[in-house]
């Protein structure tokens, strides 16, 4: 019998392997996703599986309190209302036969950036990648009129373009979801690569460079990270381009047919670039790289990506690559938590501090969990310091001790945990870190429900020593918080205002339609005003998918002017369920938050 240490670690294994990447799914039968406990997790990759061929939608009468609009699924699909980002009428009709009405219907885990007021670009995991390497796994939509419209871009564009041709292709490269985005807003000249090596020719660089970091495979096999270089310019269209609008709905023939859009100006994108390579990606260039986040210092200019490295050997860091050159060269990795024999850290997000003397902190938040051989004994959102720009770290901190959220009905991973990224954001010297947590061992599950889901609530932490230590998380839902809150983010404005956005199932006594919701603090995150509404109809999670997860695994944000609060989701509106089910599919929505009350406010009915 193994040694009670060998046993932990034994599960631990089997534990992170279940719960490393965003598995999608693909209804093909010569293709199995299926890996040994212990080996590199791989890719996002198609699978078999029976929840991708079973369709149940809600009926009119089963809708529910959770619908807030005399006319489910319609919206004015203009400025502050709820507004398509993707293109849902290149999704196949729901008339047509499996398993063709369910390809390519996926378009969730929702990232957001903006420049210049006008300017926005949304990423997302799009399923149609899996059969085109020119749309995606690295989904991308773009507005220029700051989100009345949108035009949906296909995908990144790959260094070698094979339309039809899926991206496991041997000699084919292709991007494998996880977007981040993030935006310089800032003229930069760049004198020397990230080697510290001076170059020939100093890189003169205009403000407004949009970077896009994905999980990616080389032309050679090789999966690594990437980041994409992009720009808004007068051009013709690089990539597939569709405008983003619900022709479909009165015309079922425009299902599946793009709409070309008019505008001349449009963001460009250059070709992927590696953040890591070997000799760094292991002995045999196996080590597989996950859930990476992106951010970019607007003082600096540097580049920051994180990720969990997944090593052959089944050890689990977290590690760190920097680049001084706008994308175009990276360093080597920089540890941040060691490989822990009974802890997992997953679900990375970095930020950056301006010191003192000229120098830059950088805090890296994650969720940590603690394995024994009764399972996840404990939870946490932890935290290191590096006051030396990245070099080093120091010990992991203790932001919060978080529970369970277990699988909200209609999300399809089937796991005993909903994945908890904290998100960040600084203003000055103080910092913000928001996530989720289920009710404390012993609360009863969801309302409605004897069994299931537990509830939880959305949480902020406030720092304001620069990311050094952090006060007791503050509840930022109004509600009892009886049902499913999930996908917590975080924004601060220029007056210090501090927006987060969420998604939560409080108005249906059954926790199967989802809302998202905003709320602002007005006093440094002490408080939280009136939580308010911001779908324009609430919508359930069982939808058409030939993904998993079929939501995603987080939601984003970003200001408008620096003022504005905009948020993105995936939600299944589309086509609508009423008058009779029509088997909606995971789109992307965009709003401009509206109606957001004040912290500390006397009245929480003040709007």
């Amino acid at each position: 019998m193994p040694r009670k240490g060998e046993r932990v670690k034994r599960l631990r294994t089997l534990l992170v392997w279940a719960t490393a990447v965003a598995v999608f799914a693909v209804l093909a039968s010569t293709v199995s996703a299926a890996r040994l406990p212990g080996t590199s997790p791989g890719p996002k990759t198609p699978f078999e599986g029976e929840d991708a061929t079973v369709v149940t939608p809600i009926t009119e009468d089963e809708l529910g309190p959770g619908v807030n609009n005399p006319q489910p699924g319609y919206h004015d699909n203009g400025r502050g209302g709820n507004t398509f980002v993707n293109d849902p009428c290149i999704d196949p009709p729901p008339t047509a036969p499996p398993p063709e009405n369910r390809r390519r219907t996926v378009q969730s885990e929702t990232e957001l950036a903006v420049f210049d007021r006008k300017f926005i670009v949304a990423g997302y995991n799009d399923s149609f990648g899996f059969y085109d390497n020119t749309q995606g796994l690295a989904g991308y939509a773009y507005s220029i009129n700051g989100g009345n419209s949108w035009v949906d871009g296909g995908g990144l564009p790959p260094r070698v373009p094979a339309p039809g041709v899926s991206p496991f292709t041997p000699g084919v490269d292709g991007f494998f979801g996880d977007p981040v985005i993030v935006v310089d807003e800032n003229s930069r000249t760049f004198t020397k690569d990230s080697s510290g090596t001076a170059l020939a020719t100093p890189i003169q660089q205009e403000p407004g460079q949009f970077y896009y970091a994905a999980i990616y495979k080389n032309p050679s096999g090789v999966f690594t990270l990437s980041v994409s270089r992009g720009r808004f310019m007068v051009a013709p269209p690089t990539t597939p381009e569709t405008e983003s609008n619900t022709r479909c709905f009165n015309d079922p023939t425009q299902f599946g047919v793009p709409d070309p859009p008019e505008n001349k100006e449009r963001i460009v994108w250059e070709r992927p670039i590696e953040a890591v390579v070997a000799p760094f990606l292991g002995p045999t260039n196996q080590d597989f790289l996950d859930k990476e986040w992106l951010h970019v210092d607007q003082r600096t200019g540097t580049l920051y990506l994180t990720y969990t490295r997944f090593a052959t050997d089944g050890s689990t860091p977290i590690e760190l690559v920097r680049s001084f050159d706008g994308g175009r060269t990276w360093t080597p990795p920089s540890v941040i938590v060691e490989n822990e024999l009974t802890e997992f850290n997953q679900g990375t997000y970095p930020v950056t501090v301006g010191l003192p003397d000229g120098g830059t902190r950088v805090v890296v938040f994650w969720w940590a969990r603690t394995f024994s051989d009764a399972g996840v004994t404990d939870r946490r959102i932890e935290y290191a310091v590096s006051n030396d720009d990245g070099n080093t770290f120091g010990p992991e901190q203790l932001v919060a001790t978080v529970f369970r959220q277990s699988e909200a009905p209609g999300y399809n991973r089937r796991r005993t945990d909903m994945f908890n990224p904290p998100f960040a954001d600084v203003r000055g010297n103080k910092v913000y870190v928001t996530f989720m947590s289920g009710k404390a061992p012993g609360n009863p599950p969801a309302t409605g429900a004897s069994s299931g889901p537990r509830p939880s609530d959305i949480f902020l932490s406030t720092s304001v020593d620069g990311g050094m230590t952090f006060g007791p998380p503050v509840k930022v839902n109004d509600d009892e918080g009886r049902n499913t809150h999930v996908f917590p983010n975080v924004r601060v404005s220029k007056q210090g205002f501090v927006f987060v956005s969420w998604l939560d199932r409080r108005n249906d006594l059954e926790n199967e339609l989802t809302d998202a919701w905003a709320a602002v603090s007005k006093d440094g995150g002490a408080t939280f005003g009136h939580n308010k509404l911001q779908t324009d109809v609430a919508t359930s999670w069982r939808v058409r998918a030939d993904a998993r997860p079929n939501f995603g695994d987080y939601n984003s944000s970003d200001l408008l002017g620096d003022n504005q609060f905009v948020i993105v989701w995936a939600d299944g509106r589309f086509p609508p369920p009423a008058p009779a089910p029509q088997g909606a599919t995971p789109d992307t929505i965009f709003t401009i938050a509206q109606g957001l009350g004040v912290g500390n406010d006397p009245n929480p009915n003040n709007p």
